[in-house]
């Protein structure tokens, strides 16, 4: 391992080998499980740090509907927030970075109708969608 680690740093620089490591101790959120969940439509719990705004860091139960990229270039993932911690009203639509989720874990429930106002074609915060849960 220290081999690999030293050729990494050589190869890629530190802050990125910071950040590769940073996401597998937190257990960030991945482009595999996010869609995983989205296409058994499952109900997600996730640990959110948001780092600009400390009232907006918690835990929150979650249907995911899309996945992209939004307007200022980061992942993020539309959802609705069935419960958890919020700073907002709640149950209700949210956009979450995926930078910024840790503990990500598909739950048991699932979901099979789509919310009100879920638009099917994506949405508007986001300048590319990799992904749209398919009713």
């Amino acid at each position: 391992m220290v081999t690999t680690i030293l050729i990494t740093i050589k190869n890629i620089g530190k802050m990125k080998l910071y950040s590769l490591f940073k996401n597998l101790i937190l257990e960030v959120a991945n482009k595999a499980e996010i869609e995983d969940a989205m296409n058994r439509r499952r109900i997600v719990s996730l640990r959110y740090d948001d780092e600009e705004d400390p009232g907006g860091k918690g835990q929150r139960w979650v249907e995911i509907y899309c996945y992209g990229s939004s307007l200022a270039e980061n992942d993020i993932i539309r959802v609705y927030q069935l419960g958890g911690d919020t700073k907002t009203i709640q149950p209700g639509w949210k956009t979450f970075r995926t930078d910024r989720i840790n503990g990500f874990n598909i739950l048991g429930g699932s979901f099979n109708e789509p919310r009100e106002l879920f638009n099917p074609e994506g949405d508007k915060s986001m300048s590319r969608v990799y992904k749209i849960t398919q009713f």
